[in-house]
């Protein structure tokens, strides 16, 4: 899989974002503003632009004749900060305020991410740190940003995740991670971020991998992280992660034997990939919104609704957008009017991140949107900006 922004070092672009703020009212059906034929133009919209640090600037565009309220992060990461992603809580499930996830990891702001699901896990793959919370099914869509800040990726991602015996050079392929049991015909693998909500089986023959390392960027793409054999058996009782990694098959199976052949203290290399170099942390959502320049097919006739994207400009500039809506002060956007408003801000690719009651942003601390259930939703993930590196992959 090929990057759709292999570059972002432009120039910083702040001086064009009130007049591209404007642009952003186009709402309607194929961006046709609201006048029409024989009466008066709709009234200017009430912009106001606040700069957070370098290269961070916050808008709210206020539209009181439709009535709209939008809210953007305009991010340029040739200065000093980092795009993170992140899950609520240590480990799933994972369940908290937005407010809460950005003040505990001391970001300048923050917007929700990908749609969780009700047990407090997130619906597409998701990594941070370096760290691979889960896998899912084929087809999932990603966005992410580079470990030095200098590439932007959007795209269907196919999930790899392999483990080789670095005495041996046999290659074990992984069919899940922190993603249910095995099957017969598979190994399966589990770290502590699955937490209770994805723990290791039992009744299985397992292996217990312990750190040697932090998480490296791998020679052409994904992470790689070495372990050492701990412990290897079957059981009926659960093998604990013990802060490593827990690779189980189904007893009775191949797999099984493979698994309990490996010796304590032999070196394992895990890698995990998205296909992507040099990528810690990815966030899912859907639809694409835009691609190059191009729109994609999305819903037609979706209902006005809160909404939550993150889209990337030519010049490079990260854009995080969050629309209010189901309320007198603001309706909400369709899908396609979701996508005017992100291409009228200079996207030329955008991902549709969750929506709906957990469409919020948070700024130096505030809430500055209005929720549509009138609070914060507790979420199960945020994409923040951290000023500075990401202490998580120092």
């Amino acid at each position: 899989m090929k990057p759709e922004h292999p570059t972002i070092r432009p120039p910083a672009l702040v001086a064009g974002v009130l007049l591209i703020a404007l642009l952003a009212l186009t709402v309607g059906a194929g961006g046709r503003s609201e006048a029409s034929p024989g009466r008066h133009p709709p009234a200017r919209p009430i912009v106001k632009t606040r700069h957070i640090a370098p290269g961070l600037t916050y808008t709210k565009i206020v539209r009181r004749s439709i009535p709209l309220r939008t809210y953007v992060l305009r991010i340029d990461l040739t200065q000093a900060l980092t795009i993170d992603t992140t899950i609520a809580d240590t480990a799933l499930p994972s369940r908290r305020p937005l407010s809460g996830i950005v003040a505990s990891h001391d970001a300048l702001a923050g917007v929700n991410g990908d749609p969780g699901e009700g047990l407090g896990n997130t619906v597409h793959p998701f990594a941070q740190d370096g760290e691979l919370l889960h896998t899912a099914g084929p087809g999932a869509t990603l966005f992410a940003v580079s470990r030095d800040e200098s590439r932007t990726f959007f795209g269907v991602a196919d999930v790899s995740v392999t483990l080789t015996d670095q005495n041996s050079g046999v290659t074990y392929r992984l069919d899940r991670w922190n993603r249910g049991g095995p099957a017969p015909g598979e190994l399966v693998g589990f770290s502590p971020l699955g937490g209770t909500l994805e723990p290791p089986p039992p009744f299985a023959c397992s292996a217990r991998l312990l750190p040697q390392g932090p998480p490296v960027a791998a020679p052409n793409d994904g992470v790689d992280r070495d372990f050492v054999v701990d412990t290897v058996g079957c059981s009926a009782s659960a093998l604990k992660t013990n802060g490593g990694v827990v690779i189980a098959a189904a007893a009775a199976t191949e797999e099984a034997t493979q698994l309990l052949t490996l010796v304590p203290g032999t070196p394992m290399r895990l890698h995990w990939t998205f296909g992507w170099p040099d990528v810690f942390d990815a966030v899912g959502g859907v639809p694409m919104l835009l691609r190059d320049g191009s729109p994609t097919p999305i819903c037609a006739s979706c209902a006005l609704q809160p909404r939550t994207a993150v889209g990337v400009t030519a010049s490079g500039q990260i854009l995080l957008v969050v629309v209010d809506g189901r309320s007198r002060r603001s309706r909400g956007v369709t899908l396609g009017q979701l996508r005017n408003i992100l291409r009228d801000l200079g996207a030329v690719t955008a991902l549709n991140l969750d929506g709906g009651g957990s469409s919020e942003m948070v700024v130096q601390g505030q809430v500055v949107n209005q929720p549509s259930e009138g609070h914060e939703r507790h979420i199960t993930n945020a994409i923040l900006v951290l000023p500075g590196a990401d202490p998580g992959e120092a």
